[in-house]
């Protein structure tokens, strides 16, 4: 197998070095790749710094004229995405790794972030840990953070041993295989803590139907990993049961939507089913609560995350971005709601139930959808079996009338090559 390893070698050479040996070690072939600007490399690259500036379509001279910072590693990170794409492109990529600091991790992340899915990641970073926020480095890719506890400043008992560790897990994660499955059609779906009942009980109905189902947390990247894959092919429907990353979006909360939410299944056209789960509560830090919640109903979440109850008029606002998105689409689309309530804690004798102020939702909804987007309300809670059944049943009403020959392509996640 050929394991990339990409290190700033003017300052990782040692480490580097050591991954590579340990690679080797264990009968696969290393790949160095230096996207480094400065000072000199400490050992040699397979594919130089000068290579990886000539794929950003600037020689490392002309880059490094600029004199800005930014600029040189921007342009080094586009010539290392180039360098990373081409390598799995042609088949001589099955895994990387990469060791950094600052600088290294958001460098080696950026070309991570453009392999797909199921090919192995591994990023051993001083910046894994703490207070660090991860999202700028992941973001929607399945990248491994491995906190390298001591600074990545040469090898020691703690680094040499953490590295190997790395390296084996990179190698490791390259040899697996999984047994192909007859391929069903994708469906996604969106899920919170407090819509599991009714998301699982939709999944086990969906499945029995002859469908695969995948499933995405509301916490704002689940949502735009989903939006990616519906871009590229992968998914043929969406039952999106818990937008609650709108609400986040609307009123500055925790988790919040990002760019492009609600677009990709009608810019698609494939079937596509949004209810208000868990669109129903603010996600705010116990410790950092916005004043203007002070004497609303709250259900405190976790020890630092808690729920505030929104307002008729937040409600409003949310099926206000609904309908605006959903109206806007092509394709088969439906909104469901349920009117005895849109999550476990919003429920007739729990703490976040107000009834006026889920009537906001659908009254808005009710003025606001097109003509051509359904709309089924229901006497029953998002978590019934009624409401189960009832987004089911029309889950497979739009898909009759949907025909996805032509609209699926090649998924861009790792597929099984022939070693």
């Amino acid at each position: 197998m050929n394991i990339v390893v990409i290190a700033t070698l003017d300052t990782k050479g040692e480490e580097a070095d050591f991954v590579c040996h340990q690679i080797a070690r264990m009968g696969h072939t290393p790949v160095l790749v230096d996207p480094g600007s400065g000072g000199s490399a400490q050992v040699a690259a397979d594919v130089s710094r000068q290579e990886v500036a000539r794929a950003s379509g600037e020689s490392l001279e002309q880059i490094l004229a600029h004199k800005d910072k930014t600029y040189i590693q921007q342009r080094m990170i586009e010539g290392l995405v180039r360098v990373v794409s081409r390598r799995y492109a042609d088949g001589k990529l099955d895994g990387v790794i990469a060791v950094g600091g600052g600088q290294g991790t958001a460098i080696a992340t950026a070309a991570m972030r453009a392999l797909p899915v199921g090919v192995p990641k591994v990023m051993v970073s001083t910046v894994a840990s703490g207070k660090t926020a991860f999202g700028a480095y992941v973001g929607t890719k399945d990248v491994t953070m491995i906190h390298s506890v001591a600074d990545i400043a040469g090898l020691n008992f703690i680094t040499r041993r953490i590295i190997a560790q790395a390296a084996a897990a990179v190698v490791a994660m390259a040899a697996v295989t999984v047994p192909a499955q007859e391929r069903r059609p994708l469906v996604a779906m969106t899920q919170a803590g407090v819509t599991t009942p009714g998301v699982t009980a939709i999944k086990k109905l969906l499945e029995q139907a002859g469908f695969e189902v995948v499933v995405f947390h509301c916490n704002g990247i689940g949502g735009q990993a989903m939006e990616e894959l519906i871009r590229e092919g992968a998914i043929c429907g969406v039952v999106d049961y818990s937008p609650h990353e709108i609400i986040d979006l609307l009123c500055d909360g925790l988790m919040p939507a990002l760019p492009g939410r609600m677009t990709a299944a009608g810019e698609m056209g494939i079937p596509q089913i949004i209810a208000p789960g868990c669109a129903d509560m603010r996600l705010h830090e116990w410790e950092s609560i916005p004043p203007e919640l002070a004497g609303r109903p709250y259900v405190r979440h976790t020890p630092t995350h808690t729920h505030f109850r929104t307002t008729r008029e937040e409600m409003g606002a949310v099926a206000h971005y609904i309908a605006e998105h959903i109206n806007q689409g092509k394709g088969p689309r439906a909104v469901i709601v349920p009117r005895r309530g849109y999550s476990m804690m919003n429920h007739s004798g729990m703490p976040l139930y107000d009834e006026n102020a889920n009537m906001g939702f659908l009254d808005t909804l009710r003025r606001e959808l097109s003509p051509e987007v359904i709309l089924v309300e229901g006497d029953y809670h998002i978590n019934d079996p009624e409401c189960a059944g009832a987004t089911v049943e029309l889950f497979l009403k739009l898909w009759a009338t949907f025909s996805p020959q032509g609209t699926q392509r090649t998924p861009r996640y790792a597929e099984e090559r022939g070693r």
